[in-house]
């Protein structure tokens, strides 16, 4: 499965370009919020996107909805941030998945049909496949929430250029949403089937940064403050990856002709949970990385880098250099490790995805495999391998 496509909304910048070029900098860090305090009066430490550009989404959101008649979903200061965030990155991707060779000209055959200026004995061109857009909600953003953000999403993709018509049916609400690595492992499934094409918009976004996300984390006695240094720093972006299958890629004129093979992807559970272990021996996060290696046949040796979410806990930070030692000893931590969530806060799978899009980058540059790891949650951990992609 090729990853055709990046596109991120993050605190240190709006394009991976921007974010990999801050981190080589190390101006990539959280930095004390001037707008968030925590119970004893002090600035929270975060990292906040420059310009989430909520104010002008939410005036254009609120217009559609009353158009389309649909219930106010009652989002707050953090919703809106996180939405506005994931509007940027589809609209990027849904128009580079418009490129597609296909469209345009059964789009035009479609308008003659529809306008009776198509000659009876006309050949029916090939449409192109059904763009699927999957999307990755925090888990507390309510069924109603996700609902409205996935339809706002179908419109925005449709604005793009990516025609309604041509966008896959959207899949029944699930009791427990599927994450990231779910929705990757599903992906990589249907691009082993040749006989299904696969062409889809992977999102995730979110935003810790209002008085209710600051104070859900504190009432979890989960907020990093002087008192509990092992908390989380609060983040906030989106992440997308437009992904097809070679054929598939080889249609988008729009996209770079490198691109990287998302090759194997493995996810497992902790037996405990990495925030309450005390002398930490668990080995689910090797035994992913151990897995994708296999998966992929490829030698531990040859990998050039590892990007992960991991951000600043100890036992994060631990378990990741324990990993490094067991399966890719050759690496420089100092040079060939990038940590996003140590950079970019806690923002869930919007965090991974991001890992997943500058191990894209690093894997074109420096012309071998990668491996991006994901640990911060407290049981899941999960490993994909991604290498350059070979010209079509």
């Amino acid at each position: 499965m090729i990853q055709s496509g990046i596109a991120v909304r993050t605190p240190h910048g709006a394009s991976v370009a921007e974010l990999r070029a801050a981190l080589a900098a190390n101006r990539a860090r959280p930095q004390l919020d001037k707008e968030l305090y925590d119970d004893d009066g002090y600035p929270i430490l975060t990292a906040r996107l420059a310009d989430a550009g909520d104010a002008a989404l939410r005036a254009e959101l609120e217009q559609w909805r009353s158009a389309q008649a649909l219930d106010d979903p009652r989002f707050d200061l953090a919703q809106w941030r996180a939405l506005a965030a994931a509007t940027a990155v589809l609209a990027e991707l849904a128009a580079l998945a418009a490129s597609h060779q296909q469209l345009a000209p059964w789009w035009q055959q479609e308008q003659e049909r529809q306008q009776h200026r198509l000659p009876p004995d006309a050949a029916p061109l090939p449409p192109p496949p059904a763009l699927q857009l999957l999307t990755v909600w925090p888990p507390e953003w309510q069924a109603p929430q996700r609902h409205l953000a996935e339809r706002w999403l179908r419109a925005v993709a449709t604005e793009a250029g990516w025609p309604s018509e041509r966008l896959a049916s959207a899949a029944p609400e699930a009791a427990q949403p599927a994450d990231a690595a779910q929705v990757l492992a599903g992906l990589l499934a249907r691009c082993a089937d040749a006989r299904q094409p696969c062409l889809a918009i992977v999102i995730a976004a979110g935003s810790h940064l209002s008085d209710t996300g600051i104070g859900r984390l504190a009432n979890d006695n989960a907020l990093f403050t002087a008192h509990q240094p092992q908390g989380r720093i609060p983040g906030e972006g989106a992440a997308g990856l437009l992904l097809a299958d070679a054929a598939q890629a080889a249609l988008l004129a729009g996209r770079d002709q490198g691109g990287s093979l998302l090759q194997a992807l493995d996810s497992g559970q902790r037996s405990s949970g990495a925030d309450s272990a005390q002398r930490d021996t668990d080995t689910s996060l090797s035994s992913a990385a151990s897995a994708v290696l296999q998966a992929a046949q490829v030698d531990g040796g040859a990998i050039t880098a590892v990007t992960a979410d991991t951000g600043h806990r100890t036992s994060r930070v631990t378990e990741l250099m324990r990993m490094l030692t067991a399966v890719t000893p050759q690496l420089d931590p100092g040079a060939d490790l990038a940590s996003i969530g140590a950079s970019c806060g806690s923002c869930g799978d919007a965090t991974w995805l991001t890992a997943l899009a500058v191990a894209d980058a690093e894997a074109q540059d420096r012309g071998g495999p990668v491996l991006c790891i994901s640990n911060e949650d407290p049981y899941r951990r999960c490993a994909a391998l991604l290498r350059p992609a070979l010209p079509a």
